[in-house]
């Protein structure tokens, strides 16, 4: 099961909006097939692993991070595929969160007299990886984890606006990991204009030493053993050519080709409709329809800034995106913070002090303790100085 685990964690970012799953076929005791879920409309995890053995499958386990899946989509269902290999008995640690599924796949399989086994000791590790899928299936929202970069007293600026660089080399390679397994990367305007960044995914720019202390683990877990953080730093399945959407919600007062964000041309602006109606003052209009003809560029309603992230958020479920990773300055933050689209938090905490500066999240904020945000599960990680802070907020 920890290997399947392993082939779902490597195909994160590269399924969505299917979820990723890894499936090992066992035949006494040894690993005869593995299968992983390809991109959106190829075989799921089960299929592969049952085409990719060189004998039938007929009497072996299968090991699947969460429940065969029992119904038509792109592809037939995975029951169906399991039936037929005959395949003779199934484990899994959690049941498939997807209305359509939970819990008629196992029942598929056992009125078909396929042993089905659930192995409780391990859905905690399992749930970790399928978080953002339930909260993308049930929600109608993508999964959204807020990183920051932030010093020991909350700040990702100091007074000037300079922020280059907080955190160490260590937590600043782990972020282009996350990147690389993220559908998306979220700035505001505001982070556009002030850094124009790249938001790419650049992990061999690191130099080798600091790349070769990841992959191997040894690096001390304290609190909650989340399985998402314990392979975000020790798998080595990682694509350094991955390309997550960008997206910036709010208008800059200009857009030009030229922008270290159109990249590839994997990008979307996310307007509001007061700023669509200022379309026809802008120098850039010729250019922002374009982008509009092009798909890169849509607007949503909202009456402010916190339900203009929920709008938003809702037009990036409808084009497929399971996870998106927030690196947005403090205003951002506290726009998704207030709109309660903050499902994780990663913050890479750097032993500096900078008494005073632009805070994480920059917003009203509560008035009394007992109103704040609580989280929960909460995992903290050394990382050469820094110290790698990971909790879920409300239910995670």
């Amino acid at each position: 099961m920890e290997q399947a685990l392993r082939l779902a964690f490597a195909g994160m970012g590269g399924t969505s909006p299917n979820p990723s799953v890894g499936a090992v076929l066992v035949r006494d005791g040894e690993v005869v097939s593995t299968g992983a879920t390809r991109a959106c409309g190829g075989d799921h995890a089960e299929v592969c692993a049952i085409k990719g053995a060189v004998a039938p499958a007929e009497g072996c386990d299968m090991y699947v991070t969460m429940e065969p899946c029992c119904h038509h989509g792109r592809t037939p269902p995975c029951t169906e595929a399991i039936i037929a290999s005959g395949v003779r008995r199934v484990v899994i640690p959690i049941l498939d969160p997807n209305p359509r599924v939970a819990g008629k796949g196992v029942e598929c399989l056992r009125g078909a007299g396929v042993e089905v086994v659930m192995m409780d000791e391990m859905a905690s590790e399992a749930r970790d990886l399928i978080r953002p899928f339930e909260k993308f299936i049930l929600s109608g929202r993508p999964f959204v984890i807020h990183k920051a970069a932030i010093s020991l007293d909350g700040r990702i600026a100091t007074r000037t606006g300079d922020s280059r660089w907080i955190s160490g080399e260590a937590s600043r390679y782990v972020v282009h990991r996350l990147r690389s397994i993220a559908d998306a990367v979220i700035i505001g305007r505001g982070t556009l204009e002030k850094d124009n960044p790249e938001l790419t995914v650049r992990m061999n720019s690191f130099a080798r030493d600091v790349r070769r202390r990841f992959g191997a683990g040894g690096r001390r877990i304290e609190g909650y053993a989340n399985h998402f953080i314990k392979l975000l730093l020790e798998s080595d399945a990682f694509n350094d050519s991955a390309s997550p959407l960008r997206v910036v919600i709010g208008l800059p007062d200009g857009l030009a080709p030229e922008l270290k964000i159109m990249g590839d041309g994997r990008v979307l602006f996310i307007g509001s409709m007061e700023e669509r109606r200022g379309l026809r003052r802008r120098a850039d209009l010729e250019y922002l329809r374009e982008l509009e003809e092009t798909g890169r560029l849509e607007f949503v309603e909202g009456a402010g800034p916190a339900e203009i992230v929920d709008n938003a958020l809702r037009l990036l479920h409808r084009r497929g995106i399971v996870m998106a990773l927030l690196e947005g300055g403090g205003a951002l933050a506290a726009s998704f913070f207030e709109a309660g689209a903050v499902d994780q938090l990663l913050y890479f905490i750097a032993p500096r002090v900078f008494g005073g500066g632009v805070p994480v999240t920059n917003g009203a904020g509560v008035g009394a303790v007992d109103e704040s945000l609580c989280l929960r599960d909460v995992t903290t990680v050394g990382l050469d100085g820094d110290v790698l802070y990971a909790a879920y907020a409300g239910n995670g």
